[in-house]
């Protein structure tokens, strides 16, 4: 796995971009923990995931892949999508500390866009 991580470190490096600042972004709604591996997200009655590195580009912009899955409070039924999630989109703009996130269903459904602080915790209210 070491391995992996270093084949995608080096690849960012060959193609001119970085990766994304890792620890916590937060802001309303949203709470996103980046390390070497992608991204856990938190959101108000959801949950995200983004798998693998992300690598913002010389313009600060990045596109990754993952999951994006609703909650709801009460029992899980079998037929709720809240487990794995749904495929997901996750688009950014990085300036400086400050994060503009814009989530995509797969489908093409726009989750919403997301303004995060780097170093900061997110505001986040969970179904009741």
């Amino acid at each position: 796995m070491d391995r992996i991580l270093l084949s995608a470190a080096f690849l960012m490096l060959m193609a001119g971009s970085s990766p994304l600042a890792e620890g916590m972004w937060g802001g309303p709604s949203i709470q996103m923990t980046v390390d070497p591996k992608g991204a856990v997200l938190d959101l108000d009655c959801a949950h995200g995931a983004i798998e693998g590195p992300i690598a913002i580009g010389s313009d600060g912009r990045f596109r990754a892949s993952g999951t994006y899955a609703v909650e709801h409070a009460g029992p899980v039924r079998e037929e709720d999508e809240t487990g794995g999630g749904r495929p997901a989109v996750y688009e950014g703009r990085v300036e400086g500390k400050k994060l503009t996130l814009v989530i995509t269903l797969a489908d093409g459904k726009e989750v919403g866009t997301f303004e995060l602080a780097h170093g900061r915790a997110g505001r986040v209210m969970k179904c009741m």
